[in-house]
């Protein structure tokens, strides 16, 4: 592996960072991220169960005409509701659903990312803010995984397990 490749990797693993504050950073910290992607998916998902049936003509939302209606508000609404739902649970299990949760959200973003960008000109906050959920969720998301199953960081059995 290059050293520009080993040093980008070492970089955004965040390794670098004293293990307290990588604890805190990806077990707490990223409860942050979680929140913002959430709600901003139901806000989504509910724009697309308010809104009158000529937004997907508008130059910003003709990409998501090709998607059923109903697709989009279940998929947006229930990653979003899964997400905040997430948050709650401090357990192993819960930690590693919500690292899951955030990386299938990293994608759900990307793709609207791509779907704003397809309508370009005009900029618009819809090719800005997904894209940086997106980078957000999928460090968050792989950052807290690697956290949760590090080498001596794994969590030890429990009894009857």
């Amino acid at each position: 592996m290059s050293t520009v490749i080993r040093w980008l990797k070492y970089v955004l693993d965040w390794r670098f960072l004293p293990v307290k504050f990588q604890n805190w950073l990806f077990s707490t910290g990223t409860r942050a991220v979680e929140f913002a992607s959430g709600v901003s998916l139901i806000g989504y998902a509910l724009v697309f169960i308010f809104s009158p049936d000529e937004i997907y003509n508008w130059p910003i939302y003709y990409k998501f005409k090709d998607i059923s209606e109903l697709t989009l508000v279940s998929v947006f609404g229930g990653v979003g509701i899964l997400q905040l739902m997430a948050m709650y649970w401090q357990t192993f299990r819960g930690n590693v659903l919500s690292g899951y949760v955030l990386l299938v959200a990293a994608l759900i973003w990307f793709l609207t990312a791509n779907a704003f960008w397809g309508a370009y000109p005009p900029a618009h906050t819809g090719m800005v803010i997904p894209p940086v959920l997106a980078i957000l969720c999928l460090l968050a998301g792989n950052n807290s995984l690697k956290l949760l199953f590090w080498e001596g960081k794994i969590r030890p059995k429990q009894k009857g397990e």
